[in-house]
């Protein structure tokens, strides 16, 4: 009898282990910032490759587009409600094709955030992921950032302290493209929280740096707009989702006086 009640007692430590390391695993909230004026395929890419390398083994996941906020002295961008609806047919547009493209599968789990659109510019990283900190206090905080803002984040107000609310999800960007070289940027205080470790991510609520080696297509909004400008439309087509490019159309966004 003393045998196997050790035995099941084991099975039964194991079983409790299991359950604590699953439910260990904390919601996630991923947030991908940017002007988004006109928002590209690139976007698109990014937070779907983010989105789907945390939500494996169906992992809950909320991935959002947080469009900044409109300054007003850039008299050449577009309304924030042009913005937000470029944005929302994007989300639909791509969801219906994922639906499509994979049986027996859900949509990706994309929204929109409008934490930064209607404030008064200047809006600071540090303030909004403070803010949605208080929003989430129990999920893991993913913020999507460029290895070129990397470089740059010494100029920021208190950019050295974003990981206290949020994990850092790295891309590399034109020259710097690898783990190494992006570490090497990052402020001294920063560099031990670097890790290749996905799970880290999805068993803290902030606190890591992921440098993901995945490129996309290093598309322009600015190009984009441009080109529209010119009356070169090719270069539009192949860098917009349809439903963005007719509706720039139907809106005359872009375009030349």
């Amino acid at each position: 009898m003393p045998q196997t009640l050790n035995t099941d007692n084991t099975k039964l430590s194991s079983s409790n282990t299991s359950s604590q390391q699953q439910s260990s695993l904390l919601p996630i909230e991923v947030y991908l910032g940017g002007s988004f004026d006109p928002v590209h395929n690139s976007h698109l890419a990014l937070l779907t490759h983010v989105y789907q390398k945390l939500a494996a083994d169906s992992h809950p996941v909320n991935a959002y587009f947080m469009p900044t906020s409109r300054s007003p002295l850039k008299t050449d961008s577009s309304a924030s409600e042009h913005r937000l609806n470029m944005l929302s047919v994007a989300i639909k547009e791509l969801q219906a094709e994922t639906l499509s493209s994979q049986s027996h599968t859900t949509a990706l789990n994309l929204a929109i955030s409008e934490h930064e659109i209607w404030q008064t510019p200047p809006t600071y990283t540090i303030n909004t992921l403070a803010e949605l900190r208080q929003q989430h206090p129990n999920h893991s905080l993913v913020f999507i950032i460029g290895a070129d803002n990397i470089a740059s984040l010494p100029k920021w107000r208190d950019g050295d302290k974003l990981t206290q609310f949020a994990h850092l999800w790295v891309f590399p960007r034109n020259e710097l493209q690898s783990a190494a070289e992006i570490t090497e940027l990052l402020p001294d205080s920063l560099k031990p929280q670097v890790s290749s470790c996905l799970e880290d991510l999805k068993q803290h609520t902030h606190g890591r740096i992921y440098i993901d080696p995945h490129m996309v297509a290093p598309l322009s909004s600015s190009a984009i707009r441009e080109a529209i400008a010119q009356g070169r439309p090719e270069i539009a087509k192949s860098a917009l989702p349809r439903s963005v490019y007719s509706y720039i159309m139907k809106n005359n966004l872009y375009h030349s006086n």
